[in-house]
This record gives structure tokens, C-alpha cells and sequence, in this order.
């Protein structure tokens, strides 16, 4: 979601994330880590990875975008099937096609700049007694509650102020 920003300004035909879905390994651990699998749930499906941290959707999703059958056996996976799994999962890349537009829009951006504003006050410098808080203004942070807090307290400056 902090992304959005970026790729609203972008060309989403050109655009792609490379995604490592399992970080805490390096290449060469998830290999041995595969072939671990191959070896001690040979009766078992490719569907049941082995690695509790990625539910079973994501996995059977990674094994389609490979074009991996999901019932496949443990024991009937190829040195090249192995291969393209550990690629899938350490730098799968995926396509992006924009964002989802204003009306799924958790968080806005642009508005009034904010060196036209007394950040004191939150006074307009260009038109005295215009007041302006949260999301008019040119001002937005990450995810996780600082557009709140942003809008609270520019809301609390502006209602001080303009009284």
C-alpha cells in the first residue's frame, strides 16, 4: 500500500515487483530445503510446501503461475521442477496494472502546498483567516496511522488558531 503512491505516478505497463516469499532463506538453504521435501514427503503433493509461514493459497498460486501441478508428488518432482519452484518462491516477479483508483483510495495525495501554509497556525500565507488540516493539504505519510495523525493535529492547529 505504500507503494501505491509511486506506481499512480507510473506506467503500469512497465511495472513489476520481484517478490522473495521466503526471506529468511537464501538461495542455497531453499534448495537443500527442497530437496529435503522431495525426499521426506515423497507420497505427499507439491500443494503442502512445508514451510508453515505460506498458507496454501499463495503456494498453490506460486505452483500455477509455474505451471506446476498442484497433486503432483513430492517424489516425481524434476531437478528442473525444483529449480523453477526455489525461483518462484525467492524472485517470482508480478505484474502490476495500476491501482484501484480513488474510490478504493485509503489515503490521498496533492492538495494545497505546504509552503503556502504557516505550519504554526496552519494559516494560509496567500489568504489570511483561510485555515487549512489533514488531507487538503499537500501532506501524506506511510501506512499505519500517520495520515491520522497528521490530520488530528494540523486539525487541532488550524481549530486553535482560527478562533
Amino acid at each position: 500500500m505504500n507503494l501505491s503512491r509511486w506506481i499512480s505516478e507510473t506506467e503500469p505497463q512497465a511495472t513489476q515487483f520481484i517478490i522473495d516469499y521466503v526471506p529468511w532463506w537464501n538461495a542455497e538453504q531453499l534448495r537443500d530445503h527442497l530437496t529435503q521435501q522431495k525426499q521426506v514427503a515423497a507420497t505427499r503433493t507439491v500443494g503442502l510446501l512445508g514451510v508453515d509461514e505460506l498458507p496454501r493459497r499463495l503456494v498453490e498460486s506460486l505452483w500455477q503461475a509455474i505451471e506446476l501441478p498442484i497433486d503432483l508428488k513430492w517424489a516425481d518432482v524434476s531437478k528442473k521442477q525444483l529449480a523453477q519452484m526455489a525461483e518462484a518462491l525467492k524472485k517470482l516477479p508480478v505484474p502490476i496494472h495500476g491501482t484501484r483508483g480513488y474510490p478504493k483510495a485509503e489515503v490521498t495525495s496533492g492538495g494545497v502546498a505546504l509552503d503556502e501554509v504557516d505550519h504554526r497556525t496552519m494559516e494560509s500565507k496567500l489568504v489570511p483567516g483561510l485555515y487549512f488540516a489533514g488531507e487538503i493539504l499537500d501532506l501524506d505519510g506511510p501506512i499505519g496511522g500517520y495520515n491520522f495523525q497528521s490530520a488530528f493535529s494540523t486539525g487541532d492547529l488550524a481549530g486553535r488558531n482560527a478562533g
